[in-house]
């Protein structure tokens, strides 16, 4: 019987002309149209290749302006050519170019527009000033110098340790006799120090700069939040779930509530279809994502399992507003095309600005935000090369969907009915 209704509940899901509108032509739609605003996202080599961003270094330590120039030689190289904008580099390769100078010189040069953006190399390392930059070049400038910023983090803890009392004498340490136990805690230690260091929320661009957004790179901000809607976005699928079982919802709730099949059994006929169907319709926008060409890092099943866990929890969230609240349907699916939506633009959608404003004046919102939650996640993947921040967003997903499903089978046991 079991198994005749999850057959019964994948055709009348497909049967469904509604669902196949909203809840699998939508979604392509909705992902196509963010991919043409975003413009040249899946190929932002074209516009350095052009134009390399060019940068004025500025330093009161020279050993900091030399180390990050030496990090930046990777991605371009030292000097700022004197060329207009519509002449092209020489080589595809060089992504920025920089210079050296004195702070009043760096001013100078901005001014002038021989530089768009003034750098400050120390501790942190943080943009000053800039003009001109699009958001692409903001984009990845910002990815550049966030990336220094954690190598910089590493090596100075690793030395900060090594200035520890148990290492400072590393004559009389490499010939003492550590237990293995002793061994291990000084590694553990220097592990936690590392990790609480990368911890720290650091602002690339100073309070002085006149657009501090740009920091958390907008067009990342946007395509990773548009993503996470779409795999967020099946909340109302969940709501109907419940409408089809529970008697004083809909005719056919009534229906099933009058065979002799437990209340439990019916509701796990009807999700689990519908839960299967739209992670694999997850799992194909993500297909169409890469098919256009937008690079989302090479973690592929992290990503996977990430929008699997979003899709989860939506459409248990959704069964848990059906299982919770009696008003009519109507309202309650207003309620799940809302909630997306107020919980994408908390997360950037709308505004690349507002997961910070959301982080200093609500910060518990963001804990129980899912779209924020698998935004964050993919943005870990695609800019942090350790998974402990990942981690941390799989493990905030995991409780919302045990949460969710708690209160959904909650729900469905206290509904009794003496008429109908």
């Amino acid at each position: 019987m079991f198994r005749h209704l999850l057959k019964y509940s994948f055709k009348i899901y497909f049967y469904n002309k509604a669902n196949m509108m909203w809840n699998f032509i939508f979604p392509f739609v909705f992902i196509s149209v963010f991919f043409l605003a975003l413009g040249n996202f899946s190929d932002p080599t074209a516009e350095f290749s052009k134009d390399p961003v060019k940068l004025a270094i500025v330093a009161s330590d020279q050993q900091e302006a030399d180390n990050l120039a030496e990090f930046l030689d990777n991605f371009g190289e030292e000097g700022i050519a004197e060329q207009t904008k519509s002449e092209e580099t020489s080589s595809d390769d060089v992504f920025i170019k920089y210079q050296l100078t004195d702070a009043e010189n760096a001013e100078q040069m901005l001014a002038d527009q021989a530089v768009q953006a003034v750098v400050k190399a120390g501790n942190p390392v943080e943009i000053l000033a800039y003009n001109d930059l699009s958001k692409v070049k903001s984009s990845l400038l910002d990815q550049f110098l966030e990336s220094y910023e954690s190598i910089r983090k590493t090596t100075t803890m690793i030395g900060d340790r090594y200035a520890d009392e148990k290492f400072s004498d590393l004559a009389s340490f490499a010939g003492s006799q550590l237990s293995e136990q002793e061994f291990n805690a000084i590694i553990e230690q220097t592990k936690m120090d590392i990790l609480a260091k990368h911890e720290e929320t650091v602002d690339l661009f100073s309070d002085e700069s006149e657009s501090t957004e740009l920091s958390t790179s907008p067009l990342l901000i946007y395509f990773f939040a548009c993503i996470a809607y779409i795999a967020f976005y099946p909340l109302n699928t969940g709501v109907t779930t419940l409408t089809e079982i529970t008697a004083n919802q809909s005719g056919v709730g009534l229906r099933n509530s009058a065979t002799p099949i437990s209340k439990t059994k019916m509701f796990f006929a009807v999700f689990i279809p519908r839960w299967i169907i739209h992670c694999i319709f997850t799992l194909v926008i993500y297909l169409y994502v890469n098919l256009l060409g937008v690079n989302l890092g090479d973690n592929y099943l992290q990503i996977i399992v990430l929008l699997m866990l979003g899709t989860t929890s939506a459409v248990l969230t959704g069964t848990a507003i059906g299982a919770l609240f009696n008003f009519n349907t109507g309202l309650k699916m207003g309620i799940s095309i809302a909630l997306p939506l107020v919980f994408g633009f908390a997360s950037g959608m709308m505004y690349n600005g507002m997961p910070r404003i959301i982080a200093q004046y609500i910060p518990w919102f963001n804990k129980m935000n899912p779209i924020g939650i698998i935004s964050k996640g993919l943005y870990m993947l695609y800019s942090d090369p350790t998974f402990v921040r990942f981690n941390q967003q799989i493990f905030n997903l995991l409780i919302i969907i045990g949460i969710m499903f708690i209160l959904t089978i909650f729900g469905l046991r206290r509904n009794s009915y003496e008429s109908i």
